[in-house]
């Protein structure tokens, strides 16, 4: 599928989800936390935005800052959707918190009075679309960022 194709079936897929698994490590101990996330509106990126309460996800990526997230479509919309992100490195996953530059920007994306935002920047974006054969493509589709 041509890039600019791919980035739009990503936009729109991302914009029809609300939930979104948080996938962290610690020690080799997997945790998966599922969580509501935001994407910021007209943008021309896949930043993605979550409100984490503090707790074991918040440790393990200070910890360890590698996490794979998973969003699907549910089985009930009849459709075999998925997405694989992957966003690694401090730079990539950036906690915001009051006095922050971005985190008055960020509040305004995520919905409700957060204490802590964690900005997600992807650097690869996996999207499993079984539809996309009927475009005469691939079901599996990679977008490096």
């Amino acid at each position: 599928m041509p890039e600019i194709e791919l980035r739009k079936e990503i936009r729109r897929f991302l914009e029809k989800r609300k939930v979104l698994v948080l996938c962290t490590c610690s020690n080799n101990v997997p945790r998966a936390t599922p969580m509501d996330f935001y994407i910021e509106k007209n943008a021309n990126n896949f930043h993605l935005y979550v409100g984490p309460a503090p707790g074991k996800k918040v440790e393990n990526i200070k910890e360890n800052p590698i996490v794979s997230i998973g969003i699907y479509t549910p089985m009930s919309e009849g459709k075999i959707q998925g997405m694989q992100i992957t966003a690694s490195g401090r730079e990539s996953l950036i906690f915001l918190k009051k006095g922050d530059d971005e985190f008055n920007k960020a509040q305004k994306i995520v919905r409700g009075k957060r204490k802590l935002i964690l900005k997600i920047i992807p650097e690869k974006i996996e999207l499993l679309d079984y539809d996309f054969i009927k475009e005469g493509y691939s079901r599996s589709q990679v977008l490096e960022l």
